[in-house]
């Protein structure tokens, strides 16, 4: 696939993951309500999508211009394009997100504790990630520009986000589908889970040929340390971003399966609650 069309593709695909945002974001805004969305349900899947552009951010900002994985060597348009899409599943997480919270029935005290539970995550996350972009703080005293291998701070950092929160995330979003699953309301828009469920799936497939990985100089052993290596190196750079869409696209139509499957028992009930109180016209003439 050239890279011309890649990338259109790449910017199609961005532009519809974040336009099926739109009637999630519409229902809550008219809704005007957040008790029936669950708020573990919006908070992890907001963790997650930091987790996420934590990641992307590293590799495509942080990390030394001449280093070809994830992002190209030196960085091309797609690069952008894939960056912009995890920046703007974040920013659209984080306003659902506060959308709910201001609407939500919690006391002050228990949007106090959520608020700063989702800060202290972002104080070990993007912060430090904004600093590092900006300034030469975790470089060497005295050292201007340094390497990523250099900066120590930087390099634990991501070994812990990586080795350990990256994995977690993705099984508190598979969490948060439940936690919206239990709610005794569904209050979700099903326009908005039908789009999200089918576009975040073709989103899952497409990173694998968005992400850019020099596989012509990896595993050149043997066929098996070959199918091994890339199999790791796939898991460490490709998983997060197209794992992370691949959960949400399923965790969206199951939630789509229940909403429906919600509206036609509550559309089934009502109409039998009523059925009684319409009298017949045979038992209107046996009543005359």
């Amino acid at each position: 696939m050239s890279q011309i069309l890649l990338t259109t593709f790449s910017l199609i695909v961005t532009f519809l993951v974040l336009a099926s945002f739109i009637p999630q974001v519409r229902h809550a805004w008219l809704r005007k309500e957040g008790g029936r969305v669950s708020l573990n349900y919006l908070q992890l899947n907001l963790i997650c999508s930091t987790e996420s552009l934590f990641l992307a951010f590293f590799f495509t900002v942080n990390t030394d211009e001449d280093v070809p994985f994830w992002a190209h060597a030196p960085r091309i348009a797609l690069d952008w394009v894939n960056l912009a899409q995890f920046v703007g599943i974040w920013i659209l997480f984080n306003f659902l997100f506060v959308l709910v919270v201001y609407y939500s029935a919690i006391s002050r005290t228990h949007k106090a504790k959520r608020i700063a539970l989702y800060v202290l995550f972002l104080i070990i996350s993007l912060v430090p990630l904004m600093i590092d972009a900006t300034t030469d703080l975790f470089c060497p005293s005295g050292e201007v520009d340094c390497t990523v291998t250099r900066r120590d701070p930087i390099e634990f950092l991501m070994a812990l986000h990586a080795g350990i929160l990256q994995p977690v995330t993705h099984a508190l979003m598979v969490l948060s589908f439940y936690e919206q699953a239990r709610q005794r309301t569904l209050d979700l828009s099903a326009t908005g889970l039908k789009l999200q469920s089918s576009i975040f799936f073709v989103s899952a497939i497409l990173w694998t040929f968005r992400l850019h990985i020099p596989w012509e100089i990896i595993g050149t052993e043997t066929p098996l340390t070959s199918f091994c290596t890339r199999c790791i190196i796939w898991f460490q750079y490709v998983k997060f971003s197209a794992g992370a869409d691949i959960i949400f696209a399923i965790g969206q139509c199951i939630l789509l399966r229940l909403t429906l499957r919600k509206s036609h028992f509550e559309a089934t009930h009502t109409a039998t609650e009523r059925q009684p109180l319409l009298e017949s016209p045979q038992e209107s003439i046996e009543n005359v």
